[in-house]
């Protein structure tokens, strides 16, 4: 367009009327326009103008017989000439309103392909968002797997150490038995070596072995009586071994509760990410939402989970210590049985 305008910008011109000179006349928008190109514009080697040319020429088809047809044309040009020249400023004027035009609409066009970059960059990073809120809610599932992982090691472990404890207190029960059977079979020999006592003493020999059977009785008792003792020491010991490991259960759950505590962070952090994430689209708001929905859900799980494993822990606890208590009270009783024995036969 920019052609065309420069093209009806130029002033109309007009051919030279000496059909022989190629030449065109400038038309400069006042009286009538020339018909020949006059010196100093042209003049042919002959010294001749192209008027003086034209004339000739004019004479020469006059003579030929061809002036009428010239004649006609002549009269038929000048018309359509006065028409061009009018039309002319009209077209100059069309041309410059199309110009106009034309630069607006490249300005909109320039406008509308920045603002389709400006929705093209947005609409990614809309998808890269998305992609990133993707990544986070995998990630807290992840996490929670991890710490679901992390809580069953713990039961398991607490589970073991219920397991051992119940074992080594039913090994001090065995030792128990084993010592009151050892005791009973103390104390017949000792009721044998009584009678068998009662019956020599008629002699003093007799008194006097008893009365050393008596006394190795007695030492053998001692000795039996400090051996329960071990062993009820060993029964205390193992019993705080017990304990031991029910606080080794219990460290290993509240690390397992500080791994849920990093869930719960972790969850906090993909919650906020989805909310961020929401703000860029449909498609990434439904996401978050279904993220949200599925940390609700595990930080519940968590909760329950660490309420049945605080109660089992709390259970396991109270089970410990109730049979350590009764195993103690046995024991002790035990221990006052053999003392209370033999002081009776020291006595006798």
């Amino acid at each position: 367009m920019t052609g065309i305008s420069a093209q009806f910008d130029e002033p109309p011109t007009r051919a030279c009327g000496y059909t022989r000179c190629d030449r065109r006349i400038a038309y400069t928008g006042s009286g009538r326009p020339r018909e020949y190109c006059g010196p100093p514009d042209r003049v042919w080697p002959d010294g001749k103008t192209c008027k003086q040319k034209a004339a000739e020429e004019r004479r020469a088809a006059n003579s030929a017989g061809v002036d009428g047809p010239l004649a006609m044309f002549a009269a038929t040009a000048d018309p359509v000439l006065a028409a061009i020249a009018a039309v002319v400023p009209a077209l100059s004027e069309h041309a410059a309103a199309v110009q106009e035009v034309r630069q607006v609409a490249l300005e909109r066009i320039g406008e509308a392909e920045s603002l389709a970059a400006e929705a093209t960059v947005s609409a990614q990073r809309a998808e890269t968002a998305r992609d990133q809120a993707a990544r986070q809610a995998d990630a807290a599932v992840r996490d929670r797997d991890q710490a679901v992982e992390a809580q069953r090691v713990a039961e398991r472990l607490a589970r073991d150490a219920e397991a051992e404890k119940d074992k080594q207190v039913r090994a001090a029960w065995r030792e128990v038995v084993d010592y009151e059977g050892k005791r009973a079979a103390a104390e017949q020999r000792a009721s044998e070596q009584t009678a068998a006592a009662t019956h020599a003493k008629d002699t003093a020999r007799r008194e006097s072995d008893r009365a050393d059977q008596l006394a190795a009785a007695n030492r053998e008792l001692d000795k039996q009586l400090a051996a329960a003792r071990a062993e009820t020491g060993a029964a205390r010991q193992a019993a705080e071994a017990a304990d031991q490991r029910t606080e080794t259960a219990r460290a290993e759950l509240a690390e397992a509760f500080a791994a849920a505590a990093e869930l719960r962070a972790a969850l906090a952090t993909a919650e906020a990410s989805a909310a961020a994430a929401t703000q860029l689209g449909a498609a990434a708001e439904q996401q978050a939402i279904e993220a949200r929905a599925e940390t609700d859900r595990v930080r519940a799980e968590a909760a329950r989970e660490r309420q049945e494993l605080r109660a089992e822990t709390d259970r396991v606890r109270a089970d410990a210590a109730r049979e350590r208590e009764e195993l103690r009270a046995g024991l002790e009783a035990r221990i006052a049985d053999l003392e209370t024995a033999r002081d009776g036969k020291n006595k006798s």
